[in-house]
């Protein structure tokens, strides 16, 4: 009995000190066939990271857009005018750019492109009054 125990610290301790290799199941079923050559996992590209999700902003302003078109709907049943509301508060999206020099909001392709050109423009209009929130 001494003896098993003993024979058993070994192996347990050889088993603490190493490390099991990692299986790879697509490594396994290409092994052997015609797609072995063209399976390279140090050649792998990251996946670009993922951008959080904005659905809180999407779902205010959505909310916001319905409230302002009840507004509307109630102001034409009662016989007024439409055009004597103020006009609903600007979308912002989240996603655009802020340009630097000029205040501009740009997609981010666009942005590449507009804020180098910007930044050499000598007449240069005032930038856009700031928004009230």
């Amino acid at each position: 009995m001494v003896q098993r125990l003993e024979k058993h610290m070994e192996v347990c301790q050889k088993m603490l000190n190493s490390k099991r290799k990692v299986f790879d199941s697509s490594k396994a079923r290409a092994k052997g066939t015609d797609l072995e050559q063209y399976l390279h996992t140090k050649g792998r590209t990251k996946d670009p990271p993922v951008k959080g999700s904005l659905w809180r902003q999407k779902h205010e302003s959505f909310i916001r857009t319905i409230r302002q078109a009840r507004m509307v709907q109630n102001v034409v049943s009662k016989g007024g005018k439409p055009s004597d509301l103020p006009p609903p508060p600007p979308a912002e999206n989240p996603d655009y750019v802020t340009c630097p020099h000029c205040s501009r909001r740009f997609a981010p392709r666009p942005a590449e492109r507009h804020i180098p050109m910007c930044a050499t423009i000598k007449n240069r209009p005032c930038p856009p009054p700031a928004r009230r929130r």
